[in-house]
């Protein structure tokens, strides 16, 4: 190997290794941590990665009868969030209900939100069934995400019934 190829080949590796540097200190979950926004949670696995139920709240009926409950749900592993809404028995109606999740900045400030019937969630809670869950979001500081169900009557009016606090 000639002199000028050792010199050409040593400026190469420094190079390569200046190159791979960079990406070995830049802080990659920062560039894509809101990819994981409105993707669905148990495709990407995040479901599956470290679970944790940061808080349930109990649904009532009108007349003061337990139906069911929301809960808000995330990934420690995926630093995600999302709603998932389950009732004791199956809707009577289509359009019966669906769980939505907020994401606020700095704990105040509603950043985003998303629901059962987006893209990633599994839709809304129809007749015969029981549940839905939403999409998932980014839920790492300085995020803080909440859930909350609605119900709508059988002509589509509809109320929050029930909501979580905000973690």
């Amino acid at each position: 190997m000639t002199l000028s190829q050792r010199i050409i080949k040593k400026w190469l590796l420094l190079f390569v290794l200046c190159f791979s540097m960079i990406f070995a200190i830049t802080p990659i979950n920062k560039a894509s941590a809101l990819s994981y926004d409105y993707s669905n949670p148990y495709s990407t696995g995040c479901a599956d990665k470290s679970p944790i139920t940061y808080e349930t709240k109990y649904i009532y009926s009108r007349t003061g009868v337990k139906i069911g409950y929301v809960q808000l749900k995330g990934s420690a592993y995926c630093h995600t969030a999302w709603g998932y809404v389950k009732f004791y028995s199956a809707a009577p109606y289509n359009y019966y209900a669906k769980a939505i999740v907020n994401s606020y900045t700095n704990g105040t400030t509603r950043r985003t939100f998303t629901d059962c019937a987006s893209s990633g969630g599994n839709g809304m809670v129809m007749k015969g069934q029981t549940s839905c869950y939403t999409p998932q979001l980014w839920d790492k500081d300085p995020y803080k995400a909440s859930a909350e169900v609605w119900i709508y009557t059988s002509d589509g009016w509809g109320t929050q019934n029930a909501f979580t606090g905000r973690h």
